[in-house]
């Protein structure tokens, strides 16, 4: 009976095979060949062991012989299907750099800016209008920082009952990109080398974890859950105040270069 169940598993192994390793080098974007190979080889390696196990406890009798030889195909057939999924949505979900990214936030690792000069410039930066500009923007992040009260701690209770983003911080992060990105086409390296020092808002951080209000207020009621979350929110806010405070001293340098060297 191991003999004819081989047959089969060996005959639908391949198939999850194809469907396994064909997604792998949609999915995993970076390493070339190399790396779904390495993967694809780890994934034979699990299979292998599941089916050598599987076999030995149907032959020995310590398992139905089905059971015994159709384990590993029972195990893999999800991840095929799993993985081929994914290819067709275009997932990350081997992509190490989203992990990255996530942990990132989690931990509240800063991300920089890496600005150079462009070897073609189609259209220069408005200087004659940037310093008006930049002025209101600091005149914003600073009116922003006062009524959010930023250096204080929340309240918890509003903090997991209140239900609304926070579209001021959107705004402002949206006007200040904008001004990067027209500025970054300037052919001025000192004026690069100040636009690198605009910090990058993660304008969500300060607020609740997740979207849904439920979700929110049940995690406040759980009290080492809300605590984890309070904790980081206060350290968000302590520092989006100071990234308030970096775009109001960069906005100064870069109207200082704009003035003395470009106008």
């Amino acid at each position: 009976m191991t003999s004819w169940h081989e047959k089969l598993t060996l005959s639908v192994a391949c198939l999850i095979f194809f469907f396994i390793g064909a997604p792998l080098g949609g999915i995993i974007r970076k390493g070339g060949l190399g790396m779904p190979v390495v993967v694809s080889v780890l994934i034979f390696i699990i299979y292998y062991i599941i089916n050598n196990t599987g076999y030995k406890m149907a032959r020995d009798g310590q398992w139905i012989v089905w059971m015994g030889m159709w384990t590993s195909t029972a195990i893999l057939a999800p991840l095929g299907a799993f993985l081929t999924y994914k290819s067709n949505n275009d997932s990350v979900v081997l992509n190490a750099d989203a992990y990255i990214n996530w942990f990132k936030r989690i931990l509240g690792i800063r991300s920089m800016r890496h600005l150079f000069r462009k070897e073609v410039i189609i259209h220069d930066p408005d200087y004659a209008h940037l310093p008006a500009d930049l002025l209101a923007l600091t005149a914003d992040c600073r009116a922003y920082a006062e009524k959010k009260a930023l250096k204080s701690a929340p309240n918890y209770f509003k903090l997991w009952m209140a239900d609304s983003n926070d579209e001021d911080i959107e705004e402002i992060n949206e006007r200040l990109e904008k001004l990067v990105d027209e500025m970054s086409n300037t052919k001025s390296v000192h004026l690069l080398n100040a636009l690198n020092n605009y910090p990058i808002i993660p304008v969500h951080a300060h607020l609740r974890p997740f979207r849904n209000y439920w979700l929110n207020l049940a995690c406040g009621l759980i009290v080492p859950v809300g605590l984890f979350f309070y904790f980081r929110i206060w350290a968000f806010r302590i520092r989006l105040n100071k990234d308030m405070e970096r775009i109001v001293k960069t906005n100064e340098d870069v109207q200082k270069i704009i003035e003395t060297n470009l106008k």
